[in-house]
């Protein structure tokens, strides 16, 4: 039986068809099978050796005594080739486009990157948001990783990408609100309040680490769709210690693994939302780590709606994310 369900931070509408259930298990299976030519590892631009092929180097974690633009390198950041915001800095399309190459050798799955390897990949992140604070023509970053076709990467080689603008999305800027809004009328975070059990009973918690609750919302959009939420409810990404990031690589990584195991080989995207810079702390946002699973094409109703038809309740990812993440 179909359910409709708004979610209480982002307002998004999500229509739960569980009769629908069959057709993204049968097509996560058929991502099982696809195999990486020969030729698109040879042409991997992102490879270690062809640094020559990107733009100069921003930042980079590399073995001692290498040399920037060489190879040696474990993790690397480049401008976008192809941005989707001018780097020139007098229009009023300015903006900040970089790719964040998480490995030298052509792997197309972040869940198969060793432990270091994410711990790599979130200082980066770290580093390239705090990089940008500071510039008065960028109002807001967005960390976001698109992997396979569904989740709409170009390049199989992983990699996550950071957009910075003086532009604020719409969606964030009611998030923000509502988040404000919900700490001046309850006197706590609404952040807080969707890791805990609701009044009607819903709780959407998969499990708890030292820095980080670990939730499906109540109106998914995606099916097994899962946030991380800091605990400290800190609102600023960059400001998270070294202890809560490496704590984040951890949990990040086996919350992948696990997904694998249950849907398969699959296309996913993650974002990390953030808030404006200029946010003030414990103003009632926090941050959070989004992965959204990609087992279906968006199609007409969600492009003409803006609202989402999700065949898994949250309930029944959390029941089944809670006994992988136990084995």
């Amino acid at each position: 039986m179909s359910e409709i369900r708004t979610d209480p931070l982002t307002g998004f509408t999500t229509i739960f068809a569980p009769e629908r259930a069959r057709r993204p298990i049968k097509l996560s299976e058929n991502a099982n099978h696809y195999v990486p030519t020969q030729e698109q590892i040879d042409s991997d631009p992102f490879a270690e050796g062809k640094e020559s092929e990107t733009t100069p180097e921003l930042f980079a974690i590399r073995s001692p005594d290498t040399r920037a633009n060489q190879p040696g390198w474990k993790l690397r950041v480049v401008a976008n080739k192809y941005p989707a915001l001018t780097p020139v800095s007098d229009s009023e399309e300015y903006g900040v486009h970089e790719v964040i190459v998480e490995c030298p050798q052509f792997e197309t799955q972040v869940s198969r990157l060793s432990p270091t390897q994410f711990q790599y990949m979130f200082q980066a992140y770290r580093q390239r948001v705090a990089a940008h604070r500071d510039d008065p023509r960028i109002n807001y970053a967005l960390v976001f990783k698109n992997q396979g076709i569904l989740g709409g990467a170009s390049l199989g080689h992983v990699h996550s990408q950071l957009l910075a603008s003086h532009l604020i999305p719409q969606a964030l800027q009611q998030e923000v609100q509502q988040a404000r809004e919900y700490q001046s009328e309850h006197g706590c975070s609404l952040f807080k309040t969707l890791a805990q059990d609701s009044a009607d009973g819903f709780s959407g918690r998969v499990m708890s680490t030292d820095y980080f609750d670990i939730i499906c919302p109540y109106a998914s959009r995606f099916a097994f769709e899962t946030w991380v939420i800091p605990r400290s409810l800190k609102t600023h990404f960059d400001h998270s210690s070294d202890r809560e990031l490496d704590d984040l690589a951890i949990i990040t990584r086996r919350l992948l693994f696990s997904l694998e195991s249950l849907l398969g080989r699959h296309d996913l995207n993650y974002v990390i939302q953030m808030p404006p810079y200029d946010t003030r702390e414990q103003d009632g946002y926090t941050w959070s780590l989004r992965i959204y699973p990609r087992l279906t094409h968006l199609a007409g109703f969600e492009l003409a709606s803006n609202a989402f038809i999700n065949p898994v309740y949250p309930e029944h990812a959390i029941e089944q994310l809670k006994r992988q993440l136990c084995s």
